[in-house]
């Protein structure tokens, strides 16, 4: 995938006439980019299915999923049969799934791995700062981020981030900071630290209690489904915060994955088409992107407990009212594994990064903002 390819993957929407675009307001300009980290390592194999290919069924003889119930995208991929939403968003050309997500010298560990996908390093750099911190710290907004699900992640030292498991305990804990901190001491560094602190307490406080919109369509009982329900509300009610950020875990599946697998990728597809409509609803779906990504995909061949091992290239979904679904990219090929027996990547996972950063939220177009 070259880089004017995955441009086109942030096209905004071409819906509404440019006159009319040029009278909205700021708030309804707004853009909200959703992540979502699959937690574990997501078989994108077994999630984007080369089912043409003789070869993904000799590597998995026990987890390959049966031709006759995939939903086929082309003659030669298909989607696992727990994506039927998804599948309905991809007809509305409103998903685009990005094949072989990877990078140089993959690293197979659950904590580096994930942490060079969070800050965008190299396999070899260490990097403290999330992709997304220093674009978030100049963006002129109370708080940059929300956190709902995993840590911090690509949004680590931004400097106006809030991380929320439940917004009413939220909520009750920041009115019990009120008036009752004081600064005792002549540390002028740490009493600065302190009152942003507190300034961020109290901004999050404020934006959280105006949820007050609840959405149409409900979302089931888990807590996937659960963080959910709060991005969606934060989108329904106006609440300007650039990035949330969700995590939906069980994708280390090494042992008995089909049905392990079947469950969290329903949850996903679930997930997003109950979004897509409350959004759809309130006219703000064409604000909203929402990425996937995941630390490494899983090894080709299958192992001897009905599941698969840590690897490294896999697919990854695109979703939204602006953009401008399709596939994109290569396979990586079932033929040509690399020396440990895994996908060797297409797409080197910055150029996503690059694209959002430059036509979502507003990053400048001058020079390459990451190295690959």
């Amino acid at each position: 995938m070259n880089r004017r390819d995955i441009l086109k993957l942030m096209t905004f929407s071409t819906v509404v006439p440019n006159k009319l675009l040029n009278h909205m307001t700021t708030t309804n300009n707004f853009n909200y980019l959703i992540l979502i980290e699959l937690q574990g390592g997501n078989d994108g194999l077994n999630t984007v299915i080369p089912y043409a290919n003789p070869l993904y069924y000799q590597y998995r003889p026990n987890i390959g999923i049966d031709k006759k119930l995939l939903i086929p995208l082309n003659e030669e991929l298909a989607l696992h049969p727990s994506l039927k939403e998804l599948k309905e968003i991809y007809d509305s050309k409103e998903l685009a799934i990005a094949l072989g997500i990877g990078y140089e010298h993959p690293n197979r560990s659950h904590f580096r791995s994930i942490d060079i996908w969070n800050t965008a390093s190299d396999s070899d750099e260490y990097i403290d700062r999330g992709w997304l911190a220093g674009t978030l710290n100049k963006l002129d907004t109370d708080i940059g981020g929300i956190v709902l699900g995993g840590d911090y992640g690509p949004l680590t030292l931004a400097s106006n981030v809030i991380k929320v498991k439940n917004i009413d305990n939220y909520i009750r804990q920041a009115k019990g900071l009120e008036g009752n901190i004081t600064f005792m001491g002549d540390n002028k560094a740490l009493e600065h630290i302190l009152n942003i602190e507190l300034e961020i307490q109290e901004s999050s406080k404020t934006l959280l209690e105006n949820l007050t919109t609840d959405v149409e369509y409900y979302f089931p009982k888990s807590s996937f489904y659960n963080q959910m329900d709060i991005a969606t509300r934060l989108v329904i009610n106006e609440i300007k915060v650039p990035v949330i950020k969700l995590s939906l875990k069980g994708f280390d599946t090494h042992i008995n994955q089909p049905q392990k697998h079947a469950n969290l990728l329903k949850q996903l597809s679930e997930g997003l088409e109950i979004m897509r409509r409350n959004l759809i609803k309130v006219n703000k779906w064409s604000n909203v992107i929402i990425m996937t990504y995941s630390e490494f995909g899983r090894r080709v061949q299958e192992n001897g407990s009905k599941g698969t091992d840590h690897g490294s290239a896999s697919p990854h979904f695109i979703v939204g009212g602006g953009i401008r679904g399709s596939i994109y990219g290569e396979y990586p090929s079932l033929s040509k594994l690399d020396e440990n027996g895994d996908l060797v990547y297409t797409t080197n996972f910055r150029e996503i990064y690059q694209s959002i950063l430059h036509k979502w939220l507003g990053e400048s177009q001058k020079g390459d903002l990451f190295k690959f």
